[in-house]
């Protein structure tokens, strides 16, 4: 790597899109670096309201043949109506914030310096190659430094708070709305706390009305210690007060115990060491690292300048940000990874499975962090079996169904209604109606094995999984026409007008359906062959794959969203679900009609102002590296940075979703490599912006590792070998 690969400003955050995001896959924090207050936004992904319980509802496999017969017979809007009062169930439960740890400066409280005045040559940073963040001043002749991390072996926050001379008065607390209980400790503060069974997502209700607090919502612990430093240490009011130091050592622990070993130096080397084996196993230079603050740098991109070394070091960002928030034994990536700080977050901060989860995951294998991974499939196996009694029940169907939204408490029921509602929220149907996230949430399993060739996980993992999807899609399908068709069926939250004028959101076989549909019986069919399995259900899977509707094309070439030629409602939706054959799937890799169709759908969609959220962008760039449009995907790319991307580079939606982040560095790999349909490609989308550049160890099928170097737009030396 060139210069050392860090953001930093030269200001404290004032907004949480500024803050520095540190993590362990588990824990979080987000550090504002004010002066005299340093305050840390806590996060545990395993925090959240609610319970386990049963949201399934029987009246849905009542209703079904009699939305199919509405559907069929043309009245779709009736048949949306239907679904909306008789087949959803309950919204599922939000990601809490554990809190704010508060550090207050006492000795500065009373100065210019607290706020900022009056301080000299501060510097905030995080340094992406160790996974470190500081904040360093001077005020009032003392220079003060802070470096915050997350330690994955340890399981801890570390906060370590130096001065050059002995005058620090500190105070240290957790503000939480978790009806966290403080008391003293024997190193410092335990705190017990608790989370609702229940809080309404922002959109239903806002205020007391929105939460539930009963006695059945999580329980949690957690302690702050002090680990080293060299001053007066006691516990008054439930803060912790250290008083007359030079240097103060600070460990946070929550829900699960710490297993810090060694003094501080021991723990910060254990922890760069384990982040180092993931992060450093891929380098990619697009360009020199300016000596500009992150934000500044930005802004001059916004303003037309030109800093290529940004796009790598968003490329890197983004590697980081799922090391940060997806390992062993940790929850997923959710929407906004694990830093969420509203008591009700944007869309619950949960998984979203009609796009943002998938799209978490989509850097995962061609970017070297395959080791974060396990979240997701340990994740998608537990949804799994919970969606086997939703199919049951809902639809009578065998196998196993997950709808577009999912929870801590693994929900797999289709999310419309209110909490203690009877029926669905107006509108709702667009998303909630959508039975096909587990059959793309399978898709990864299958990815993993082609990039890692370990037949043992195809066997364990990913058969399993294939085989619950294949069952309930066999029952699903209905008969139509002489083909076999999804009904009730979705294009994820976009409507179209009916011939009769009305807006309506239910058809049967969008494409969507049936792309994911096709995938899931074409691997599982696979899968058999690949492991030699006799399983009596692929005489099933056949019989229905030779018979399923295909996904047809309009009168100007474009491939069609629903079953029909229908007007869209807004023909620039952020949703290109009809383009999933082209990417992430290869279902169309060696299908050039199908390819130039989906083209003509894209630049239709831009046209009516498309790609106007940060995840949508970030298909797009994808979309474009896939057709080889190296212009276009940097066009799409360069919007990403300088039209949805926070200070910290965040991606904003807005708000933050994560998930556009994660995207944008999936789509910087497939503008520079590609392993699809049998083939691998080199440089096959690079702009004439990244005129030069060299990449090191980026991911292809087969357990391959490939290092390549460009000049002037040309390949210049390239290796593909075993990855170490």
């Amino acid at each position: 790597m060139d210069k050392k690969l860090e953001l930093y400003y030269e200001k404290p955050a004032w907004r949480w899109e500024e803050t520095i995001c540190l993590g362990n896959g588990r824990l979080g924090a987000m550090v504002w670096g004010v002066p005299g207050k340093e305050m840390l936004g806590l996060n545990e992904d395993s925090l959240w309201s609610g319970y386990e319980r049963d949201r399934t509802n029987p009246e849905a496999a009542e209703s079904l043949q009699e939305a199919r017969r509405l559907i069929f017979e043309g009245r779709c809007a009736e048949a949306e109506e239907l679904i909306r009062r008789q087949m959803l169930g309950e919204y599922g439960e939000s990601y809490l914030p554990l809190g704010n740890l508060n550090i207050v400066y006492k000795n500065l409280e009373d100065s210019e310096a607290f706020n900022g005045g009056g301080v000299q040559n501060y510097r905030r940073s995080l340094d992406l190659e160790e996974a470190v963040a500081y904040v360093d001043f001077d005020a009032e002749g003392v220079h003060y430094s802070r470096e915050m991390f997350v330690t994955y072996p340890g399981q801890a926050i570390l906060v370590s708070l130096g001065a050059s001379e002995p005058v620090m008065d500190l105070v240290v607390s957790l503000g939480s709305l978790l009806k966290c209980r403080m008391k003293e400790g024997p190193e410092g503060l335990d705190f017990r706390g608790k989370c609702p069974e229940h809080l309404d997502p922002g959109y239903i209700r806002e205020g007391e009305e929105a939460v539930v607090w009963g006695y059945r919502g999580k329980r949690f612990s957690g302690k702050i210690r002090v680990l080293e430093g060299d001053g007066k240490v006691s516990v008054e009011d439930g803060r912790l007060w250290i008083r007359g130091c030079s240097r103060a050592v600070l460990s946070v622990e929550a829900v699960r115990p710490a297993s810090l070993e060694g003094d501080y130096e021991a723990i910060r080397k254990a922890h760069v060491d384990d982040y180092r084996k993931i992060f450093d196993s891929v380098e990619l230079y697009l360009g020199e690292q300016l000596e500009q603050p992150t934000d500044v740098r930005l802004e001059n991109l916004r303003a037309g300048g030109e800093d290529n070394g940004l796009f790598g070091l968003y490329f890197q960002y983004g590697r980081y940000l799922m090391i940060a928030s997806s390992r062993k034994g940790s929850f997923p990536a959710n929407l906004q990874g694990i830093w969420s700080w509203q008591w009700q977050a944007p869309w619950s901060s949960n998984w979203t499975t009609n796009i943002n989860l998938e799209m978490n995951y989509w850097p995962a294998m061609s970017c070297g962090l395959e080791e974060c991974m396990e979240p997701y499939f340990s994740y998608v196996e537990k949804l799994a079996e919970h969606g086997e009694h939703t199919a049951a029940v809902n639809y009578r169907c065998r196998g196993s169904v997950q709808h577009h939204n999912a929870d801590a408490w693994y929900t797999t029921t289709p999310m419309g209604m209110g909490y203690g509602s009877e029926r669905g929220e107006k509108g709702c149907v667009s998303w909630s109606m959508w039975p096909m996230g587990l059959a793309w949430l399978a898709q990864e399993f299958y990815h993993y094995y082609e990039y890692s060739g370990d037949r043992d996980f195809l066997r364990r993992k990913a058969y399993p999984m294939f085989r619950a999807n294949a069952l309930f899609l066999v029952d699903w399908l209905v008969e139509h026409e002489g083909r076999y068709v999804t009904c009730p069926s979705t294009s994820p939250e976009n409507r179209y007008y009916t011939p009769e004028g009305e807006s309506c959101c239910v058809t049967y076989g969008s494409a969507m359906d049936l792309e994911l549909t096709e995938d899931v019986f074409r691997h599982f069919l696979k899968i058999c062959e690949l492991l030699d399995i006799e399983d009596p259900l692929i005489r099933e899977v056949e019989e229905r794959l030779s018979k399923l509707d295909p996904v047809k094309k309009g009168s100007f070439g474009q491939i069609l969203e629903w079953a029909g030629e229908y007007r869209e409602v807004e023909p620039g939706h952020r949703h290109v679900s009809h383009l999933y054959g082209l990417y992430p799937s290869e279902l169309w890799a060696d299908r050039q009609d199908m390819m130039e169709a989906a083209r003509i759908s894209l630049e239709t969609r831009l046209k009516n102002g498309g790609g106007y959220t940060g995840w949508s962008c970030a298909w797009i760039v994808n979309l474009f590296g896939i057709l080889k449009d190296g212009e276009q995907a940097w066009k799409y790319l360069h919007i990403l940075l300088t039209r949805s991307t926070y200070p910290n580079l965040w991606d904003a939606h807005e708000p933050f979703q994560i998930d556009g982040n994660f995207g944008g560095i999936a789509g910087i790999c497939n503008m520079l490599v590609q392993d699809r349909g049998g083939e691998v490609m080199l440089l096959p989308a690079l702009p004439k912006q990244f005129a030069s550049g060299y990449a090191r160890g980026l991911r292809i099928k087969g357990g391959k590792v490939v290092d390549i170097a460009w000049e002037d737009g040309k390949l210049v030396s390239s290796e593909i070998r075993e990855k170490n």
